[in-house]
């Protein structure tokens, strides 16, 4: 079986969904939960999923690690060091929010839209019969 991948170079787009999410640590392939770097495999399926959107991919990816974080739900503390999984999971999904809203281009839906324009039946005051 070959070794698993981990490249980063943003001037592809796998390298951009990791720059958006975050995910730059070639070594965080071997943790497990949350904090694990996801594949190039594993990038590149969301990049396909989200039509080679970068930031949406890199949502995706930030969703998937909140969701890792919250099923670890719970707070540790040994020592001084504290671990908040709850707050993570919350401050990745509040990061996966603001790429869905910053994305270059508007999702597309299934219909046509339709525009109405004044006048369409009856000038200024028209209606929407003919809509």
């Amino acid at each position: 079986m070959a070794g698993i991948a981990f490249t980063y170079d943003v001037a592809t787009l796998t390298g951009q969904a990791r720059f958006y999410a975050g995910d730059t640590d070639g070594t965080g392939l071997n943790r497990a939960g949350g904090d694990r770097t996801r594949t190039d495999a594993e990038v590149l399926f969301l990049l396909t999923q989200n039509g080679n959107d970068a930031r949406l991919a890199a949502a995706e990816l930030l969703e998937a690690r909140a969701a890792e974080y919250a099923q670890e739900a719970g707070r540790t503390q040994q020592g001084n060091l504290r671990q908040d999984y709850t707050a993570r999971s919350s401050k990745c999904l509040e990061a996966a929010r603001s790429l869905r809203t910053n994305t270059t281009e508007p999702v597309a839906f299934a219909g046509g839209e339709k525009v109405f324009t004044s006048g369409t039946t009856g000038g200024a005051a028209g209606t929407m019969d003919r809509w």
